[in-house]
């Protein structure tokens, strides 16, 4: 039996379960469980429960009788645990309030909860683009992911850029902000993973003068730097674990306190993030915090690598080199077909980067179509920026070493979990990552 919540439910909303607040439309399914194939519309505020009269009424006997309250809005659907006996669970971590754009999964009880969003009418309708800001794609993906994004500029709601190193995330990220509302504000970069850990907590809060050795001044930090603009926090899973609680703080309180300083100021944000990491691996593998997870990824956007878009590389290749001033660069059949033929591992910042190296020798030798596997030298690297050569060789070895170790575990995906040290729900991710297979 469920107790009452902190925030008590009116009497009509018991009675009915439901309110006539609209919003976007959502569907509720039991994916398991008793009633498992029971399903419901949320379009508005939906209750939960075995004694929800009017919404999602379940006879599991291990769920309360009002257990959660689903509220769309237009941002997403806010998922409440109304203080339920046995709690509410997603990803492994019990829950009390999120938000949630896209689908998600959630434990009550012996019950497990399906959230999807329905396509609307006007997604349906809405004219496609080639184009969002600097980013440019034709395929039906890529359209998807600019009206997507378009949409989600105007709100001031968290979004949250998956995808592998390479496809233009942070071009994406500054076009959401010349997209928004606030424009003419400031457009501040954090790169989570190329800042030293001991400096990253001074990087993002600032610091006070004499708040540590070689503090010799006082520092604003990036998040106050952004203020009444957008911070683009890149490679948000390589954030250490001991900071994302102060981060998740800022976040929710709208206050930022710079290291070695009492007073909390004031911090106006949007908050773009990216991160080339599977980060539900991550929470399941307790390196990244769930609740931050949910606080970034009000809407999560999945950016496909260039290989799943294989009909935009001549359309880049063309764009690269008139952006360089030589739009008659003839993109011959045979140009385009080997163009086709390689695999894009660095994905757009690769084929960009081939691009300029032909513009700038006339002959450079084309990519050849070679195995996944094949690793480059560092002089194949050579024209890449060190972090872009590191991130290469870093992707090139993980997948290397995940291809050798399936070999020694007959494929035994539980025993190569054991033998790299880490969670078999990462590694799991990594595998699909890298179209390698594995069993039991």
């Amino acid at each position: 039996m469920g107790a009452s919540s902190t925030e008590p439910l009116s009497p009509a909303a018991l009675a009915a379960g439901r309110s006539e607040v609209r919003g976007p439309r959502f569907r509720v399914v039991v994916e398991a469980g008793p009633d498992t194939g029971l399903e419901a519309a949320l379009e508005g505020t939906l209750l939960v429960g075995t004694q929800a009269d009017g919404g999602l009424r379940l006879s599991d006997s291990t769920v309360s009788r009002i257990h959660l309250e689903l509220q769309a809005r237009p941002e997403g659907v806010r998922v409440r645990d109304v203080d339920s006996r046995n709690g509410t669970f997603s990803l492994g971590v019990r829950i009390h309030e999120v938000t949630v754009a896209s689908e998600a999964r959630f434990t009550l009880g012996k019950t497990t909860l399906l959230v999807a969003p329905l396509p609307t009418e006007d997604a349906e309708t809405q004219a496609p683009r080639t184009t969002f800001g600097r980013a440019v794609g034709q395929s039906a993906a890529m359209q998807r992911l600019f009206g997507m994004l378009e949409r989600s500029a105007q709100s001031a709601f968290p979004v949250l850029l998956l995808g592998e190193t390479g496809t233009g995330k942070e071009v994406l990220a500054e076009a959401i902000h010349q997209a928004s509302p606030r424009r003419d504000g400031p457009f501040v970069i954090v790169d989570c993973g190329a800042v030293v850990s001991s400096l990253i907590e001074s990087e993002l809060f600032g610091h006070a003068k004499g708040a540590f050795t070689g503090a010799m001044a006082d520092r604003q930090g990036q998040l106050a730097a952004a203020h009444g603009g957008t911070v683009f926090l890149d490679e948000i899973g390589e954030l250490p674990l001991e900071l994302q609680p102060k981060l998740l703080r800022v976040l929710e309180s709208g206050t930022v306190r710079r290291v070695g300083d009492n007073a909390a100021r004031d911090v106006d944000v949007r908050v773009v993030a990216a991160t080339h990491r599977d980060l539900k691996a991550e929470v399941a593998a307790g390196r990244f915090r769930a609740d931050l997870y949910y606080r970034l990824a009000v809407v999560p956007v999945h950016v496909p690598a260039l290989r799943e878009r294989a009909e935009d590389i001549p359309v880049l290749a063309r764009h690269f080199f008139q952006q360089s001033g030589q739009p008659d660069f003839p993109l011959t059949d045979e140009l385009v077909r080997r163009l086709l033929a390689h695999d894009w591992p660095g994905n757009v910042r690769e084929l960009r980067n081939f691009v300029h190296r032909v513009l700038a020798v006339g002959d450079a030798e084309l990519p050849d179509s070679k195995p996944v596997s094949a690793a480059p030298t560092v002089g194949d690297l050579s024209a890449l920026t060190f972090k872009e050569a590191k991130e290469r060789m870093v992707e090139d070895f993980t997948r290397e070493y995940l291809q050798a170790l399936l070999v020694r575990c007959d494929n035994n995906v539980s025993e190569v979990a054991r033998t790299a040290g880490l969670a078999r729900s990462h590694v799991h991710g990594l595998l699909i990552r890298y179209g390698l297979k594995g069993s039991r």
